[in-house]
């Protein structure tokens, strides 16, 4: 094989890593390296000298740790075996995400959800040796996608660990995250970056876009719940027992009852009854001296003996709605 006089990168853009196909190489030769590449010569997998952008002759004096591995002479066109890769050090921009669903512990509530998280991040290579070493291992081509499946399970390890910290951080459930993904995104900079380092590579930029979650998933809509609670109780304040006792009146009433006929009509209309009583001694305590409408008058009770009147056919499902609406709307 002929000696290599010219050596230049003659890979694809996309491509990190390309090593030169030949190993026949001459002193007094040339290597040229462009802008944010890197050159570095191999021998017996031990990475030797580096070259930065620029044209370089190979002569004797500029290769000083390949020069003394295989004693070179001085002079001529000595020629030496070696190999040279190409390390491209621009930035690459691209996209990561959770292929299966993460769970993860609301500290919060202490229910446990699935998530998946979405984004992107852009990376560079900072220390070729260390890359070449610990990431291609002796190959002849290395693209960004490779890369990126190469950093994508460090991603994903990481993500249930940054989030809860911004959870923790600001005192909010997961279900929420997404109202913090500029912190998000800060956070799993700080997380994955010395993971990237140690590999030779600098992570520039990380970013959270969106963390999913199951809308049918229980433990997704028991948080829910929880957080709808306590919103009508914040808002109604000492009026929430209030509207809570009403519902669960109207929900007996409506009830069909497990005997079914004059029983469930009796169960129904007890429970109606006992609701309205409960309610006509909460408002009697807070309305002060006015006092509150006795529990014959209370709505639901009212409601659960329309059903009993109803359940016994002593009137029509049409009276009973009709009736029932008169009822609801004078509240």
């Amino acid at each position: 094989m002929a000696l290599i006089d010219r050596i230049k990168f003659e890979g694809s853009p996309n491509e990190i890593v390309w090593k030169y196909p030949s190993d026949e190489i001459s002193t007094a030769g040339q290597l040229v390296v462009e802008e944010n590449q890197e050159a570095i010569f191999f021998k017996e997998g031990k990475a030797l000298d580096t070259f930065g952008p620029g044209t370089h002759t190979l002569k004797t004096g500029n290769i000083p740790i390949l020069e003394a591995l295989v004693n070179l002479p001085f002079g001529g066109k000595t020629p030496f075996t070696a190999e040279a890769y190409y390390v491209n050090k621009a930035i690459f921009a691209m996209k990561w995400g959770t292929n299966t669903p993460i769970p993860l512990e609301d500290p919060k509530y202490k229910i446990v959800l699935n998530i998946r998280a979405f984004g992107d991040y852009k990376f560079r290579i900072k220390d070729s040796r260390s890359f070449l070493l610990n990431v291609v291992k002796g190959g002849n081509r290395t693209t960004n996608e490779s890369v990126d499946e190469f950093l994508k399970p460090n991603i994903v390890r990481g993500i249930g660990d940054f989030i809860a910290e911004v959870i923790l951080n600001n005192n909010t459930s997961v279900v929420e995250i997404n109202k913090f993904r500029d912190e998000s995104s800060t956070a799993g900079k700080v997380k994955l970056a010395p993971e990237f380092e140690k590999y030779g590579i600098d992570l520039t930029e990380f970013n959270v876009s969106s963390v999913n979650f199951d809308q049918n998933d229980p433990n997704y809509q028991r948080i829910q719940k929880i957080i709808t609670d306590k919103f009508e109780i914040d808002m109604l304040g000492d009026k929430y027992q209030q509207k809570k006792m009403f519902d669960i009146g109207q929900a007996a009433a409506e009830n069909e009852g497990q005997g079914g006929g004059a029983m469930g009509a009796g169960m129904g209309m007890g429970m109606g009854m006992n609701m309205g009583q409960m309610m006509g001694n909460m408002m009697n305590q807070g309305g002060g001296q006015g006092g509150g409408a006795p529990a014959a008058n209370d709505p639901a009770a009212r409601i659960a003996k329309l059903k009993g009147l109803l359940d016994q056919g002593l009137i029509n499902a049409e009276e009973f709605e009709a009736k029932k609406k008169e009822i609801l709307s004078s509240l």
